[in-house]
């Protein structure tokens, strides 16, 4: 069974040389460092004064900085302090790094040109100078309407390993949310345990179609809450962590008034057990899925087992058990090119038969030449079997990656959809880089029992805008597509990052 998994997740991964130096840690120096306190940088290092560390460790020390979104890149490099060949050699660890402009005022854009979203996000990805995340968005959604977001994270509460998130929203009559999570995550490959606590209630106006016009609205409302520990196991390079979780809901509808559907009332409590296998390894590469800046690309593929029950003994409205399964090969068949798949599936059973069963199937890939220029391709596939809210339905258009098509404009309990990219880089520079994007796009959705639908395309061509020193990176998109068998000509589209 081992060898079946290895040789599945692995995939033909390029492998880095092997380091056999190790290194005694006498001395740390930070340098470039501006706004942020050295401590900040210092308390992320994976080692201390007196330490023994060697490649791997010093590798993942520098992918974990790169995670903080006010940095960008990062060199991690050691120093000897006496000619002697013995091993550990003592040495002064010297950690570069350079800065992202991490306070900024970003607009958002989404949608076509005609049904247009968009907003304004002021943010703080290094508040105070500790590391700490502040963010405030203002967001004008064109079906829904105004919302005011803000979210605050602190990734080291009181000096610890555990992270406090909060996070709120206000859309009046459309919706409400507010959140609570404080974990210990595995901060390092080395962590043993993991754990935490997520409380939230949120509220939000669901709507339904059939072909492109509104069948149906009601008020979903949902309070739950989850706790869950991890623990970490080391075997032959590959991590395997077992898991426990408890998730209690309460989720109620109200129909607006002009409708009279609505799913029914229901309470959950479900306790579960999981067991992940996850073989790390990574890639430091640069305009794969960004643009321009370093990316961290996981390689190595990992798989998940999860089973649970929901019992009414314990709480619930109903009994029935869960299980799921999530499988992700990945790999880097050559120095120039990677594959990122998923496959996943979660059910219920009732009398012995799967019910609620949802399915979900993508493959992307990313062949990289001429150093910056990328060719892209995708293709996803996903289904609702036997879901407990029958209206509940997958829609296809601009807003879920059929570039050409209104939002809404197809709908059912299944959709695939696929396409490819070429993605030229036209200009570059250390502050900006802008790129254009070639495309076709193809799918379909429909209604499992119905009648076929057939497949639509688009072919388009688009602008991306990355800005590598700032902040998270985004990425501005701008589409110009037809659909080949749309209603209308042309649609401009705008969005955040690339499609796929």
């Amino acid at each position: 069974m081992w060898l079946a998994c290895a040789l599945f997740l692995h995939g033909p991964t390029r492998v880095a040389a092997d380091v056999t130096d190790t290194w005694r840690v006498d001395r740390i120096e930070i340098r470039g460092t501006l706004r942020t306190h050295d401590d900040i940088v210092r308390r992320e290092l994976l080692f201390s004064v007196g330490d023994t560390v060697d490649a791997h460790r010093l590798a993942e020390t520098e992918r974990n900085l790169r995670r903080l979104l006010f940095l960008g890149d990062v060199i991690l490099r050691f120093e000897a302090l006496t000619s002697e060949a013995t091993q550990p050699r003592p040495g002064r660890a010297i950690v570069d790094v350079s800065e992202r402009y991490s306070r900024a005022l970003s607009p958002l854009l989404d949608g076509e040109a005609e049904e247009l979203s968009y907003g304004l996000v002021a943010l703080d990805y290094n508040f105070l100078g500790r590391g700490q995340v502040a963010q405030v968005t203002f967001f004008h959604d064109a079906l829904s309407g105004n919302e005011i977001r803000g979210t605050y994270r602190e990734p080291r509460l009181a000096g610890s390993r555990h992270a406090l998130r909060l996070s709120a929203g206000y859309a009046g009559d459309e919706g409400k949310d507010l959140s609570v999570s404080l974990s210990k995550p595995f901060y390092a490959l080395h962590s043993r345990w993991a754990y935490g606590l997520v409380v939230a209630h949120d509220r939000e106006r669901v709507r339904l179609y059939s072909g492109g016009v509104l069948a149906a609205r009601y008020d979903d409302e949902l309070a739950s809450s989850s706790l869950w520990l991890s623990h970490s196991i080391d075997h032959g390079g590959w991590k395997i962590r077992p898991g426990l979780r408890l998730g209690i809901s309460d989720r109620d509808f109200a129909p607006d008034s002009s409708y009279t559907y609505r799913p029914n009332p229901r309470r959950r409590v479900l306790p579960s057990l999981s067991l992940t296998l996850w073989r790390p390894a990574y890639a430091r590469e640069r305009f794969v899925r960004g643009l321009g800046q370093i990316e961290d690309l996981q390689t190595g593929g990992w798989m998940t087992l999860q089973a649970g029950y929901s019992a009414e003994t314990l709480g619930s409205d109903r009994s029935y058990p869960v299980a799921a399964i999530a499988l992700a090969p990945r790999g880097q068949p050559t120095p120039n090119s990677f594959l990122f798949g998923l496959i996943s599936v979660s059910s219920r059973w009732r009398e012995g038969k799967p019910w609620h069963m949802v399915t979900s199937v993508s493959g992307s890939s990313y062949l990289r030449y001429r150093q910056s220029h990328v060719w892209a391709m995708r293709i996803a596939y996903h289904a609702l079997h036997r879901i407990e809210d029958r209206g509940a339905q997958l829609l296809l258009g601009v807003d879920t990656g059929l570039r050409g098509y209104d939002p809404r404009r197809f709908d059912g309990t299944r959709r695939i959809l696929a396409g490819v990219e070429a993605r030229p880089i036209l200009w570059r520079h250390e502050m900006a880089v802008v790129g254009a994007a070639l495309f076709a796009d193809a799918g379909k959705a429909w209604t499992s029992g119905s009648v076929s639908q057939p497949w639509v395309e688009s072919i388009g061509a688009g602008f991306r805008i990355g800005l590598p020193t700032v902040y998270d990176t985004p990425i501005l998109r701008v589409d110009l597509a037809h659909g080949l068998q749309a209603r209308q000509a042309w649609q401009v589209a705008f969005g955040l990052g690339h499609p796929f």
